[in-house]
């Protein structure tokens, strides 16, 4: 979309080797030691920061200082747990205040923000969302592993996130999961569940093996794929009858949209607010996340794509901005 209207850009991939040999260049390797280089000399004169880390939001505020227009993007509890900390909430303040802008996914994102000083008027509440493309006839998009494992399953359960602790529990629900498919499988015995992980270290392991030895325990291991490479999370949710997000805390998750938007059912935690016609559940309610499940797959609702429907207004908040900014 940048592209579409002539405004040159690029990507720097702190968490990931992913690169296009284009406008998308890697700095996962040494990643402090660049920031800290890009801090100082970063060609751009617009910086759009998609980080949770209160480190990368300071050196961006101190490259708002030098003259630079700065936008933080806020997209999870990250926010307020800072606020909650006297040890960083002043450090957070500081560094959203000398933000030019400050792009909060949900209202309660935007509710912190102000809570930290940002004026209103350099506050903007958007979701994240933009409408997903849609494959051409006979163009999956699949990885070969998700295609091996999809090949004969009925129905197909997706979800993501990665191995993570929030609070003391399983952060993306994961746990949940492994039971909910135990729970599942005599009734669906061609079940299969995709987890499409967006990041995966060796230090993730540990956490990893104890779900796959639960899963064993249930006599589920072969209906579960935990897809841990790198690759677009949308072409698994097109093949999906459900997607599930039973996560303890949230933003405004982008996947919950675009399963709404692609015409998945989707069973999401009540830990935040959600967009309409998602299936909303208690946090962290086992039995509940498996009657929500069960009784949409006995009954599921029509499913209608929409991918032809783009809402142009919500996407020119986003490129307006970078447009305004960089002239």
């Amino acid at each position: 979309m940048l592209d579409e209207r002539g405004l040159d850009h690029v990507i720097y991939n702190a968490v990931s080797s992913g690169t296009n040999g284009r406008n998308v260049v890697s700095v996962a390797r040494r990643r402090m030691a660049w920031m800290l280089r890009y801090a100082v000399a970063a060609p751009e004169r617009v910086i759009y920061v998609c980080s949770a880390r209160l480190e990368v939001w300071l050196l961006a505020a101190t490259m708002a200082m030098r003259g630079k227009q700065v936008i933080i993007r806020l997209r999870n509890v990250a926010l307020p747990d800072y606020l909650a900390n006297p040890r960083t909430r002043a450090l957070a303040s500081w560094a959203m205040r000398r933000a030019t802008y400050v792009v909060a996914v949900s209202p309660e994102l935007a509710a912190a923000a102000r809570a930290a000083g940002v004026p209103e008027e350099r506050i903007i509440h958007q979701p994240g969302f933009l409408p997903p493309a849609c494959h051409a006839p006979g163009e999956d998009g699949l990885s070969p592993s998700q295609r091996d494992f999809l090949s004969g399953r009925h129905p197909v359960l997706a979800a993501n996130g990665k191995v993570d602790v929030y609070a003391g529990v399983d952060l993306y629900g994961f746990d949940h999961l492994v039971e909910l498919v135990g729970r599942l499988r005599p009734s669906y015995p061609a079940i299969g569940l995709v987890v499409a992980f967006w990041d995966h270290l060796p230090k993730d392991e540990p956490r990893l093996a104890a779900l796959h030895a639960r899963a064993a325990e249930l006599g589920v291991s072969d209906s579960i794929l935990w897809h841990t490479e790198s690759w677009p999370f949308v072409p698994v949710l097109a093949h999906a009858h459900l997607f599930l997000r039973p996560t303890v805390t949230d933003g405004d998750a982008n996947s919950v949209r675009e399963a709404l938007f692609i015409g998945v059912p989707a069973i999401a935690s009540d830990a935040v607010a959600r967009p309409t016609g998602t299936i909303c559940v208690k946090t962290r309610d086992l039995e509940a996340l498996i009657a929500a499940a069960t009784a949409t797959l006995h009954t599921p609702p029509p499913r209608t794509p929409r991918c032809e429907i783009v809402d142009l207004a919500k996407i020119d908040v986003y490129l307006n901005l970078f447009e305004r900014l960089a002239s």
